[in-house]
């Protein structure tokens, strides 16, 4: 696997990801559909390409022996169905055959615990019932099915993985997070005592490589891949504030508020072209549990996450103050 596509390597975890490799002697070829917010660095062939184009991205595969498949439509509240459908259904299919055609030897797909929707039973292991309730998670359910229906037919050898709720420098996420706590804006939407279970880039970065390293009696496997342990929203947010040394926050919103509010800020931020500081997707945030069984990735990866959120929060708040 010395030769890799990695793709959606201008988001958050890819732009990690492709150097990351990189550093490890890998020869990275990279794509997104957007520049990179920051230079790749010595090692990375970036191309800007979107993953729908048949032409580029069939060049894009030649001579590679993995694929990373980290393109999605994601963060977007504004994204139509049929945008979220074009890239993290229809444009996977299209992947997995121009990648048995070019004889990639595996791809990765990143998919997300997004489709589990609430948990009802934490933790959820792989075969625990899916229940996505957005467009998002819906879609990269139906990605999954959808490669796995491709891979059968085309022979490719194909693992999925999971990603929990993943945080770390350059993650849109936990930079609105530390945000708001350091200006005393966070606030809770209902009790705080859902699930969450949260996972630090570089913990995330080690499970991708061990999934791409591991032998063929993997093929066909799907993985969770979280941090080390699960925690309530409020104890979570708790370890934030903790690392930047502020008061944790105390307001407690009701659901109805946080509805009204999200629904306002999605109609504000559609008519002036911005991304919205709160919307009613963030109330799966405070009201869906999100914790997983891991055993499967520590059993058959190795996967072993080292870094609690403490000390994950605490690096990113100091990279985030050594650049400002």
């Amino acid at each position: 696997m010395r030769r890799v596509l990695v793709t959606g390597a201008g988001g958050f975890v890819g732009s990690h990801f492709a150097p990351y490799l990189a550093g490890r002697g890998f020869e990275v070829r990279a794509i997104d559909v957007h520049p990179p917010a920051r230079p790749p660095g010595a090692g990375v062939d970036f191309r800007v390409q979107d993953i729908r184009e048949l032409q580029g991205l069939a060049a894009a595969l030649e001579g590679v022996e993995t694929v990373f498949n980290l393109a999605s439509v994601h963060l977007d509240v504004h994204a139509t169905p049929e945008q979220f459908e074009s890239v993290n259904v229809r444009a996977l299919e299209q992947l997995i055959r121009l990648s048995a055609a070019a004889r990639v030897r595996r791809l990765v797909q990143v998919s997300s615990v997004g489709v589990y929707g609430h948990v009802a039973h934490p933790p959820a292991a792989e075969d625990a019932p899916l229940n996505p309730d957005n467009e998002y998670e819906r879609t990269k359910a139906a990605g999954e099915r959808a490669a796995r229906e491709a891979a059968q037919r085309t022979g490719l050898d194909l693992v999925i993985v999971r990603p929990s709720w993943v945080y770390g420098v350059g993650c849109p996420r936990t930079r609105k997070l530390i945000g708001s706590l350091r200006k005393r804006r966070f606030f809770f939407i209902g009790r705080g005592n859902n699930l969450r279970h949260p996972i630090y880039i570089d913990d995330l970065l080690t499970a991708l490589e061990l999934t791409a390293a591991a032998g063929p009696e993997v093929a066909g496997s799907t993985f969770n891949i979280a941090g080390p342990r699960w925690m309530t929203v409020e104890e979570m947010v708790g370890e934030f504030a903790r690392a930047l040394q502020v008061p944790p926050p105390a307001l407690h919103a009701p659901r109805w508020l946080g509805l009204s509010v999200g629904w306002a800020a999605e109609q504000v931020s559609a008519v002036v072209g911005a991304e919205p500081p709160v919307s009613r997707r963030t109330l799966a945030f405070f009201e869906n549990d999100n914790a997983f069984d891991i055993g499967a990735a520590r059993h058959s990866l190795g996967f072993d996450p080292k870094t609690d959120l403490a000390g994950g929060a605490r690096a990113v708040i100091a990279s985030y103050s050594a650049a400002s």
